[in-house]
């Protein structure tokens, strides 16, 4: 399976196609699929609330996984010790996990995360995610940068991303970052270590609704580990 890269910095990190530039998948992908983590069957689950801080340190009914990684193994998906660690050990792979229950309208996601490895990763929050539709997403990027862009699935299998906005910001750290993400209206709004960044008016995609979620990214530098201590989902 191929995910497009995101749109990621010029300073360091590998040349990434182009926006609004389809990829087909190898002709052994299959389309994504999401991997429930599910739990005990003879347990009954609560209603999924939809505020709430999600700290990892249990079973986990809510979320699902996707991931196309260009045929590359798997990646590892672990609880440990309070984190959800992504580890990523081939080049060009993209994971997500997201929130499947509820679709959300107005949003804030918050989320405190970590580079474990050096190189050219990306992490980033995910919201209005739609199968059909598409969804927005922040990265950032351990040399100093993020962004904010549209992912769109074309067809199962082949994905485009098109960048809205780059910018840098010495807020980001090279190890532990505290992050989020607002998505009110037509408007995006990411923070980075509780220093708001520039807003961001979307005014052409007009997505309205969708799930909330994390991402990992690898990419040459392999390989490449990142963890999520806790996400915490309120109104903005």
């Amino acid at each position: 399976m191929v995910l497009l890269a995101a749109c990621q910095p010029q300073a360091v990190t590998p040349t990434l196609p182009i926006a609004d530039t389809a990829f087909p998948s190898p002709t052994t992908a299959a389309s994504p699929s999401p991997i429930p983590i599910t739990p005990e069957p003879t347990k009954t689950i609560p209603p999924a609330p939809l505020d709430f801080t999600e700290q990892f340190d249990g079973p986990l009914p809510y979320w699902t996984y996707q991931q196309v990684d260009n045929g590359q193994a798997p990646a590892n998906l672990n609880l440990d010790g309070g984190f959800l660690v992504f580890d990523l050990t081939g080049p060009n792979e993209w994971v997500y996990s997201l929130y499947g229950v509820s679709a959300y309208t107005d949003v804030r996601v918050d989320v405190q995360t970590q580079f474990r490895t050096g190189g050219t990763g990306a992490l980033g929050i995910v919201c209005r995610y739609s199968e059909e539709q598409g969804w927005y997403e922040l990265n950032i990027f351990a040399d100093q940068t993020y962004d904010l862009l549209y992912g769109q699935w074309l067809t199962p299998g082949v994905a485009r991303y098109t960048p809205l906005f780059r910018d840098s910001s010495d807020k980001i750290k090279g190890d532990a970052n505290e992050i989020g993400l607002i998505c009110k209206g037509d408007t995006l709004v990411p923070f980075i270590n509780g220093v708001q960044m520039r807003t961001w008016q979307e005014n052409k995609i007009g997505l309205k609704e969708g799930r909330i979620g994390i991402s990992a990214a690898s990419f040459e530098n392999v390989p490449m580990t990142i963890a999520y201590d806790w996400v915490k989902v309120s109104e903005p």
